[in-house]
């Protein structure tokens, strides 16, 4: 009789060791998945979700779904659909992208073509960054540019005016913008503005450090 009643006391103690060991792995798994929202959470490499609540969730695979017979949506390690209308930015293998709900202005659109429809595609990144957003002129699908100086800072709608008010502390680069405003693309223009914007602060500010 005492046999048996060790037998059972053992079986219960190793079935209270699992049963913790799998809450355990749950738990790891769901923190794991789950990413605390820092400054600036898009890096290279990373593949996740925004949430609107603000949570980030990374995944392992983001894939852009389009179709006759669905709405585009992304579908997230195979498996979990995700809908534009739940999220206000993410990050694949191809780019990072926001709703056009954090846009200042400029039109609203439902195009997809290389994203969630209504998401601006992030074409530099820096202290100032460059979007592009498709919306139909007609039947094509038309550039619509965005400018955003500093990580929290207004996302704006790209005019000439604008891009000279924010590079104007940067004679190279405002030099450099006014005198190709005329000659390329805006897509051109913006990307190597804003890069050639953001290497000179990058140097100033490494000089900076280097002079205390």
């Amino acid at each position: 009789m005492k046999k048996i009643k060790s037998l059972l006391l053992l079986s219960a103690v190793l079935l209270t060791v699992i049963l913790l060991a799998s809450w355990s792995n749950k738990e790891n798994l769901l923190n794991a998945n789950t990413i605390e929202e820092t400054k600036p959470q898009e890096t290279a490499g990373k593949i996740f979700v925004k949430y609107k609540n603000g949570t980030v969730v990374s995944f392992q695979s983001l894939k852009l779904v389009k179709g006759l017979f669905s709405s585009p949506h992304l579908l997230a390690d195979g498996k979990v659909k995700i809908n534009p209308s739940e999220i206000l930015a993410y990050q694949n293998e191809q780019h990072y992208a926001i709703s056009q709900t954090l846009l200042a202005d400029g039109r609203k659109s439902a195009v997809s073509i290389e994203t969630l429809p209504g998401f601006a595609i992030r074409l530099v990144n820096g202290r100032l960054n460059i979007y592009c957003k498709k919306y139909l002129n007609g039947n094509l699908p038309v550039d619509e540019y965005f400018v955003q100086l500093g990580f929290d800072g207004k996302i704006q709608k790209y005019s000439p005016e604008l891009m000279k008010s924010i590079i104007k502390d940067d004679e190279q680069a405002l030099g450099f913008f006014s005198e190709k405003l005329n000659v390329l693309e805006n897509i051109s223009l913006l990307q190597s503005t804003a890069s050639m914007y953001n290497k000179s602060i990058l140097l100033n500010q490494t000089i900076a450090l280097s002079d205390k």
